[in-house]
């Protein structure tokens, strides 16, 4: 089952067809793929498990059944919220769906409920001084009950105001992580404190300035070591929220930079996804799917932006139906973990069944007034507009990404030149937007990067532990591979790699500083199998 559209809108949308009631429409579909696993009006949402490395595990303890839980309420509230802002009479399988996340969210706060999904403070002082996934959906929570506001909140009374605001306090106040975590602090503390909440004003002042500390670039922050789809779908997602909530009437200086960066990574972040919207499998998360065009809605939530809003829906409604017109994306009507169908390779301790939820950051964009440029635009492909041959790269040297477009084939590729771990979302060659990448294969060739194995070892064949960026130079991208031999850094087990783009491809000269007899293999991109049919070169 997938999502279809009805009475495509070609005129505003001529390229998908999609306009803000078909984003609304998308919407309910997968809400309604979620009610249809609630068994009752009370029954929190536990959506069915798909893999072991997910969790929770049967001998886990109760805090990671609850956290899935949160997950559950949390990130699909983010697709549902302003959808019901729109629809407040909307039913779904039997339920009005404002009035099942209303008494949700409730329950989820009571202590007295069975429902109740325990503070962090309580956590901690039961298993331990860690931090939770808890303090990631309680930013959910919040932006979805910012999005249907006059729905949900509002109509709750002050006790039971008081009951969400004492949960999320405890939260808000409580133990994060040093990368995009702290924005979730952050919209925690925000929501209570326009809400007329107290909060600890000087942890919110620490938690944005460390944020923008992160700063590197070309629209680009780290987070953490790596650079990724956390920046558009964390850092660009949540700044433009903050800015609209809170940041331009109280902090303006934070939000006036927060604005400019965000300008500036509009620039070229349309360059990443393909002629058709399409976007790279990159990074980890990437269940996480068309998150990453959170970014566009959110550049008409600010006073400025440098992107073109008919481009801007393009992207984001092409994204958009890359996955949901896919039957395979689905399992039990639910977004599986995976990128198109399953794939257990991509799937990280931390993700559960209803992690894919964050894909709902998507649909902030229905709470960008219809009548803003992002909705009223023609559609349009800019960069892309009337070219059919040639390319176009451009050299991003603050996360140190190299862009490439094929105007013949339509893709788009990057180049990663500052990467710090082996993981495969990381540390290959390239990535396109046609060719997904393969796991590691030990045993051989790896698609899309350098193995190696060392001879007379009964060792399997390692890949890149890191990938560093020299420069671009006269048109060619000069990069370095550390290969070492199995985790050993030791000795010169070096590639230095200069990449030449050439129309719809790439030319390589590499030289080798490997100080050992060794065997060396390149892949080429992972080849799809078309109706069963084995791939083929010509």
């Amino acid at each position: 089952m997938h999502f279809k559209i009805q009475k495509p809108d070609l005129e505003t949308s001529p390229n998908t067809g999609m306009n803000r009631n078909h984003w609304i429409e998308s919407g309910k579909f997968l809400i309604d793929g979620v009610l249809r696993h609630i068994p009752s009006f009370d029954s929190p949402i536990i959506l069915p498990k798909q893999h072991e490395v997910s969790y929770p595990k049967p001998d886990d303890p109760i805090w990671k059944f609850k956290a899935a839980e949160y997950e559950g309420l949390a990130r699909t509230l983010m697709t549902a919220a302003p959808v019901i802002n729109e629809c407040p009479d909307w039913e779904s399988h039997g339920y009005n769906v404002k009035d099942y996340y209303a008494n949700q969210i409730l329950c989820a706060t009571d202590p007295n409920s069975p429902n109740y999904l325990w503070k962090i403070s309580e956590l901690r002082r039961e298993f331990g001084s860690q931090h939770y996934q808890h303090t990631v959906e309680g930013a959910a929570l919040v932006i979805g009950l910012m999005a249907c506001k006059k729905q949900i909140w509002d109509q709750y009374s002050q006790a039971q105001k008081d009951q969400v605001a004492d949960f999320l306090t405890d939260s808000a106040h409580n133990r994060t992580l040093s990368h995009n975590w702290r924005y979730f602090n952050v919209m925690m503390l925000t929501f209570l404190k326009i809400n007329g909440y107290p909060i600890d004003e000087i942890a919110l002042k620490d938690h944005l300035q460390h944020l923008m500390a992160y700063y590197t670039g070309d629209g680009w922050y780290r987070d953490h070591l790596d650079f990724d789809f956390y920046i558009p779908w964390a850092f660009q997602f949540y700044g433009p929220l903050w800015c609209s909530w809170y940041g331009y009437e109280y902090e303006p200086e934070i939000a006036h930079i927060i604005e400019e960066r965000h300008s500036e990574f509009m620039k070229t972040y349309p360059l990443f996804f393909s002629r058709k919207g399409h976007q790279l499998m990159w990074g980890r998360s990437i269940i996480y799917r068309c998150g990453a065009s959170a970014a566009f809605g959110g550049a008409f939530l600010l006073k400025n932006t440098s992107v073109n809003p008919g481009w801007a829906r393009r992207v984001a409604s092409g994204n958009l139906l890359q996955f949901l017109t896919r039957d395979d994306v689905f399992y039990q009507d639910i977004p599986c973990l995976g990128f198109y169908s399953s794939f257990e390779p991509l799937v990280q301790f931390y993700s559960c069944a209803a992690s894919p939820f964050w894909l709902s950051k998507i649909y902030t964009a229905l709470s960008v007034p219809a009548d803003s440029p992002f909705w009223t635009a023609i559609e349009n492909e800019d960069e892309w507009n009337n070219k059919t041959s040639g390319y176009k790269t451009t050299m991003l040297n603050g996360p140190g990404i190299h862009i490439t477009n094929h105007f013949k084939s339509g893709t788009s590729e990057i180049r990663p030149g500052k990467v710090l771990n082996k993981m495969p979302y990381y540390n290959r060659l390239s990535y396109n937007t046609d060719f997904l990448w393969e796991d590691d294969a030990p045993e051989g060739a790896t698609a899309m990067t350098y193995s190696l194995k060392e001879f007379g070892e009964k060792k399997d064949f390692t890949v890149p532990l890191r990938l560093g960026l020299n420069r671009v130079e006269s048109g060619v991208l000069y990069r370095q591979f550390n290969m070492g031999i199995g985790d050993d850094y030791s000795g010169p087990t070096r590639i230095d790699l200069a990449d030449i783009i050439i129309a719809n491809g790439v030319l390589r000269f590499d030289r080798l500083r490997i100080g050992v007899k060794h065997e060396l293999l390149l892949g080429h991109y992972g080849m799809p199998f078309i109706n069963g049919k084995t791939p083929s070169t010509q």
